[in-house]
C-alpha cells in the first residue's frame, strides 16, 4: 500500500503476547495462561488440534472490535460516521497516529505474529510421543498461516515494518530497524509455501464445524492473493486455478449450490460455510476477549441489539448511490433501504426490557444510521434467535458469534480472472477469467460480461466485498494520482450535507501508532533482513 497521514516521531512494537488466555474453553483447550510451551500437555493428536485455536479469534479482538473497519472501510469511502465518535475521525481524515484504532490494529496484527512464534519456536520440542508427525506439521502449518496473514495486514497497512520470528530475542532487543516491504513480501511468500506444504487438505462440505480451522487450499488461495500484490501474475493465476480445479471451495449460490444465496453468507448458523477461505471465530458465550462487536457496530437501530446503543457507522453516500447496479442482490445484504425486509433479523418489538421479539424485519427511514438514509446489513444478524442466530453475550456489549470474513472463494475468483488479465489495463474475453468472473456476477443477478477490464473487477472486487475490509487495500493497488482522485470525488458527508476530503500526503499509509514511536527511534530506519 501506499499514508494518508505524513509520518512523524519515531517507534517502537510493544508485543501484546495474548496467549488464549481468557479464551472460552469450549473453543480453546489450553491451559489457563495458554503458553505453547508445556512440556507433554499437547499428548494428542485432539489437543494439539485445539491448540491454534486462539490464533483464529482472542489475538484479532483489538481490531475486531472497532478498529478493522475504521482502517479499511470507513478510511475507503465504504462507511460514514460523523465527527461525533472515532469513526468519523477516519471519515474526513482527521485522525492522527495517537488514534487508538491505528494502535489496536499495530498491536493485534503483532499479538498473532508472537502468538505464531510461539507455537513456531516451541511446538516440535513439547508435544508428547502420541502425537503424529502430521498433527505437529499442521499446527506448525496454522502457525505459519497466521504469521503470514498478519504480515500481510502489516505490509499492506503500514509498508516498512520489523519481521520478528523469535520472540524472546525481541524481548533482549526491541530497538530494532524496519524491513523494506520487498523482504516482508518475502517473508509472506515462504511462511504461506511452508503453510502449503505441511497444513491439511480438506473438502469443504456441509460439516460446518469441521471447516473452523484453515487448510492448504486457504494457504494457496492466500498466496495467490499476495502475487496479485506483487504483480506476480502468472504465479496467482496458477495457484488460483488450482484452488479453482481442487472443489474445496464454492460459492454459496453458484451452480454447485443453487440451493443457497449471497444472503445465507452473513447468517451465524453459516459460519464456516463452503465459501469461507479464512475467517475470525468468534463466541457469544465466552468472556469479553470472545465475541463479535459487529451486529452492535453496524446494526442502524437498538431494537436489532442486545445493547441500548448501536449503528456507530453508516452506509457511505458513494457505496449508496454508485457501486450496485439495478437488481444487484448483493445491495440488500449490504445495506439497508427503507422497505427492504429481511426475514432472518428477529427485533424487539419496543425498547421495553420484556419487549416481544418478533421475526422478520422491515428497514424503515426513522430508523437510518448517522443521516445516511440508510443502514449497514453486512454482519447486522438482530437479536439474539436460535437456531437462526448462535448466541449473544449481553453483558459484554451485545458480542455475537458471527465470524468474520478475511477471505472468501468469490475473491479468489476475481483474484483469478484479474491475475489472467495481468495487469491493469487493457481487457480480456479469455474463457476462464469470463467464468471465474462470471460465476460472481451470476450469483448476484446481473448480466454477465464478454470482455472485461480491470475496472471491471476492480468495481466488482467493490460490490462483492463492501464492508469486509478489502477496498481499502484495493485502493493501495492503483497508482497513487488514481486512489486521491476517487477518494477526494467522493461525497464524504450524509444525505443533508455533502462532504469532500483533500489529501495532501504522497501515498495510503497509515502512520507507526504514536506510543510506539517513543519506545524504538529505529523503527524508521530500515535495514534489509537477514534470512535463514
Amino acid at each position: 500500500m501506499k499514508n494518508i497521514i505524513k509520518r512523524s516521531g519515531a517507534v517502537a512494537i510493544t508485543l501484546v503476547l495474548l496467549m488464549s488466555s481468557s479464551c472460552s474453553q469450549d473453543f480453546i483447550d489450553v491451559p489457563a495462561e495458554g503458553t505453547p510451551t508445556i512440556g507433554n500437555y499437547y499428548d494428542s493428536d485432539v489437543k494439539l488440534d485445539n491448540a491454534t485455536n486462539g490464533l483464529y479469534g482472542l489475538v484479532w479482538f483489538n481490531m475486531n472490535k472497532s478498529a478493522f473497519y475504521g482502517i479499511t472501510d470507513v478510511i475507503s469511502g465504504n462507511m460514514y460516521a460523523d465527527v461525533y465518535n472515532d469513526f468519523g475521525k477516519f471519515t474526513d481524515l482527521s485522525f492522527t497516529n495517537s488514534q487508538s484504532f491505528i494502535s489496536d490494529a499495530w498491536r493485534s496484527c503483532y499479538g498473532a505474529v508472537a502468538n505464531s512464534n510461539a507455537y513456531i519456536n516451541s511446538l516440535p520440542q513439547n508435544v508428547g510421543p502420541n502425537v503424529t508427525k502430521e498433527a505437529l506439521n499442521n499446527a506448525l502449518g496454522e502457525s505459519h498461516f497466521i504469521r503470514a496473514f498478519s504480515y500481510f495486514f502489516l505490509v499492506r497497512l503500514w509498508g516498512n515494518v520489523p519481521i520478528i520470528e523469535n520472540n524472546a530475542d525481541y524481548s533482549l532487543n526491541y530497538v530494532i530497524p524496519s524491513n523494506p516491504t520487498e523482504d516482508v513480501y518475502k517473508f509472506i511468500e515462504n511462511d504461506l509455501k511452508y503453510a502449503i506444504a505441511n497444513l491439511r487438505t480438506k473438502n469443504r462440505g456441509s460439516n460446518y464445524a469441521g471447516n473452523a480451522h484453515v487448510s492448504s487450499g486457504s494457504a494457496k488461495a492466500l498466496l495467490a492473493k499476495v502475487y496479485l500484490y506483487e504483480k506476480k501474475y502468472e504465479l496467482a493465476r496458477a495457484l488460483a486455478q488450482e484452488v479453482i480445479n481442487s472443489g474445496e471451495f464454492k460459492l454459496l449460490g453458484g451452480d454447485e449450490l443453487p440451493t443457497k444465496s449471497f444472503a445465507d453468507l452473513w447468517l451465524q448458523k453459516n459460519n464456516n460455510n463452503e465459501e469461507s477461505i479464512f475467517a475470525w471465530q468468534w463466541t457469544g458465550a465466552g468472556g469479553y476477549f470472545d465475541g463479535n462487536f459487529s451486529n452492535t457496530l453496524f446494526a442502524p437501530e437498538n431494537r436489532l441489539v442486545e445493547t441500548t446503543y448501536s449503528g456507530q457507522i453508516a452506509p457511505s453516500q458513494d457505496l449508496i448511490k454508485n457501486v450496485y447496479e439495478d437488481g444487484d442482490k448483493r445491495r440488500k445484504e449490504t445495506f439497508m433501504l427503507p422497505g427492504d425486509f429481511y426475514p432472518n433479523l428477529t427485533y424487539a418489538q419496543t425498547l421495553d426490557v420484556d419487549s416481544p421479539l418478533v421475526l422478520g424485519y422491515t428497514f424503515a427511514v426513522e430508523n437510518e444510521a448517522q443521516k445516511s438514509g440508510a443502514g449497514l446489513k453486512k454482519y447486522v444478524i438482530g437479536k439474539e434467535n436460535l437456531p437462526i442466530t448462535g448466541p449473544f453475550n449481553p453483558p459484554f456489549n451485545g458480542e455475537s458469534s458471527m465470524n468474520s470474513y478475511m477471505m472468501r472463494y468469490a475473491e479468489l475468483l476475481l483474484i483469478h480472472a484479474e491475475a489472467i488479465l495481468g495487469s491493469q489495463s487493457g481487457s480480456t474475453s479469455d474463457a476462464q477469467a469470463l467464468k471465474s468472473f462470471n460465476a460472481v456476477r451470476r450469483r448476484a443477478g446481473v448480466p454477465e460480461k464478454a470482455t472485461i477490464s480491470f475496472n471491471d473487477i476492480f468495481k466488482e472486487r467493490r460490490a462483492e466485498l463492501a464492508c469486509e475490509g478489502d477496498y481499502y487495500f484495493d485502493l493501495g493497488r492503483l497508482p497513487f494520482s488514481e486512489a486521491k482522485a476517487i477518494l477526494e470525488a467522493q461525497n464524504r458527508g450524509n444525505k443533508e450535507v455533502e462532504k469532500h476530503i483533500s489529501i495532501s500526503a504522497t501515498n495510503l499509509l497509515l502512520p507507526y501508532p504514536a506510543d510506539d514511536l517513543i519506545k524504538n527511534p529505529k523503527l524508521k530506519e530500515v535495514a534489509p533482513y537477514t534470512f535463514k
